[in-house]
């Protein structure tokens, strides 16, 4: 009988096992989030600085008439 009240009784949530995992994805997915945005955020930034790339644009060589 004892053995049956003592199961009755359960942990924390924060201390069992699966809320050890539940908060880990959950901070995992935070991070994950803020990663994106950041990177959205510097291909924003650079696209609207840089919009032609890393290279120079050359003048194009006009032809020669004879």
């Amino acid at each position: 009988m004892e053995a049956a009240q003592r199961k009755a009784q359960h942990r924390p949530f924060c201390f069992s096992v699966k809320g050890h995992v539940k908060m880990l994805r959950l901070v995992f997915g935070f991070l994950a989030a803020v990663v994106c945005l950041a990177d959205g955020a510097l291909i924003y930034r650079k696209l609207l600085f840089n919009p032609s790339g890393p290279y120079q644009k050359k003048p194009v060589r006009e032809k020669v008439v004879l």
